[in-house]
């Protein structure tokens, strides 16, 4: 991404709040029976979110074909390993907690859909009626990445079809920066923050990945608030102003 100013972006939080970094281990095959992993440990052997596959050779444990220690990545295994046995940990960093949007789309807008009324009478008077916004931003297409913010929750959404407030009622910022730090790849600014239904539109995809597209349509009245989107990790923090 381009380092400029007055630059607008889009984001998405199903909490609004800070993420703390946590981490999950499932385990697969003959051997052993249960995994556990320590996040703050495994954070710092890998540093990135994401979904991470741990394989027994028979002689030892493997991630990308090298041989590691288990406990250095702060796991700890139930059982006796057998050949073929996987232990896979997905682990979120802790981060600002709000998801930039596009990075799929090469155009991303908020559809203001205005709900207006011109009537004429019989005097050839025109009258103008505005009614008020409808906003959406929809959010297509959106590849999953266990890395993403929004992934975890909005699969689980998908896949089982729920749709009640406390499903799909999130958080939405309108983000405008007005600086940028080069060296630290960050950018400064501010937004307007706003509950919003982030509402899957179909599961599946093509080639190119699996895939959840989502309308978003904000609701209720913006709050100003300070923003700093970290461009590396495609996260934000957002505050509110001193």
């Amino acid at each position: 991404m381009k380092l400029q100013r007055n630059r607008c972006i889009f984001f998405a939080s199903w909490t609004g709040a800070a993420i703390a970094a946590a981490a999950t281990a499932t385990v697969a095959g003959e051997g052993i029976t249960a995994a556990t992993v320590t996040a703050a440990d495994f954070g710092e052997k890998v540093g990135a979110s994401g979904e991470y596959t741990f394989t027994y050779n028979g002689t030892g444990w493997t991630y990308l074909g090298t041989v590691v220690t288990l406990t250095t990545y702060g796991i700890t295994a139930t059982g006796t390993p057998e050949e073929g046995d996987t232990i896979t940990v997905t682990y979120t960093a802790a981060s600002g907690g709000w998801e930039a949007l596009g990075k799929d789309n090469d155009d991303l807008s908020k559809e203001l859909n205005p709900d207006t009324e011109t009537t004429k009478n019989v005097l050839g008077e025109s009258t103008f009626e505005h009614k008020g916004y409808e906003p959406e931003v929809s959010v297509e297409p959106y590849y999953m990445d266990p890395g993403r913010l929004l992934y975890a929750h909005l699969k689980d959404v998908a896949e089982r079809e729920l749709y009640g407030e406390t499903d799909l009622l999130g958080h939405f910022a309108e983000a405008f920066f007005e600086s940028a730090d080069e060296e630290a790849k960050t950018m400064n600014g501010y937004c307007y923050v706003r509950r919003a239904w982030i509402v899957p539109q179909s599961v599946g995809g093509d080639t190119a990945g699996f895939a959840i597209p989502f309308t978003v349509n904000p609701i209720g009245t913006p709050v100003k608030k300070q923003i700093v989107y970290d461009m590396v990790t495609n996260t934000a923090t957002v505050t509110d102003f001193a």
